[in-house]
């Protein structure tokens, strides 16, 4: 869903400070807030921070091992491990590749399920209560007090049934069917059934098929 993507040179997060590193570099980092953040200078500290890949005027090459290496390793989050089966498991429900839901879950939330953003998107998939609820979670509120959409299981089993049916809507295009996750199916439609002109839709497009592309190789 939509997330706000802010470009920074830099971020102050809590920790030590990181090693000097290259420049054309890229990093993400995901806030309590569920805002996502990209640089390409080197920040002042590491908690949180989840290195991306080198842009590609650097890799050289997409199929070094140096580039694999790096993209795969940015899907090993804080995380990951224990929202892996969710997302497999809701893929598979689904007749989805398992690579394609874990790669949303990663540039949506990082796999942090606690990860709320400011438009409301809720969870490892960041999903919209509207979306909720159009899967039948309808405001259910957990003994803790959260919406029953954060729950890692359930917001897994919302977020690959409405890729599936976007995919369905868009005759199995990935990239439109990612393009209408991020902005809305209505923006894809608008636009003529292409990806809508919004820069942050399109980056956010190509950060997911990077991750997917780095799990299938």
């Amino acid at each position: 869903m939509l997330q706000r993507v802010r470009l920074a040179v830099f971020l102050f997060v809590l920790g030590g400070f990181l090693p000097s590193v290259q420049a054309d570099e890229v990093w993400e980092f995901v806030d309590a807030d569920g805002v996502v953040h990209i640089g390409n200078a080197a920040p002042p500290a590491s908690r949180g921070l989840v290195w991306l890949s080198q842009t590609p005027s650097a890799r050289g090459g997409s199929g070094s091992a140096k580039g694999k290496e790096r993209e795969v390793s940015a899907l090993r989050l804080p995380g990951y491990e224990a929202a892996k089966p969710h997302l497999e498991a809701a893929a598979l429900s689904q007749s989805l590749e398992p690579a394609l839901v874990i790669a949303v879950a990663a540039a949506e939330s990082a796999f942090n399920v606690e990860a709320v953003s400011r438009k409301g998107a809720l969870g490892l998939m960041q999903v919209m209560p509207a979306t909720a609820e159009r899967y039948g979670v309808a405001g259910r509120i957990l003994p803790d007090g959260k919406h029953a959409a954060m729950e890692p299981k359930v917001n897994a089993q919302i977020g690959s049934r409405y890729l599936a049916d976007l995919l369905r809507m868009f005759d199995g295009d990935k990239e439109l069917a990612l393009a209408a996750y991020n902005a809305g199916e209505g923006a894809v439609l608008r636009y003529g059934r292409r990806i809508p002109p919004y820069p942050e839709t399109q980056q956010y497009v190509d950060r997911v098929m990077r991750f997917y592309r780095a799990l299938i190789r």
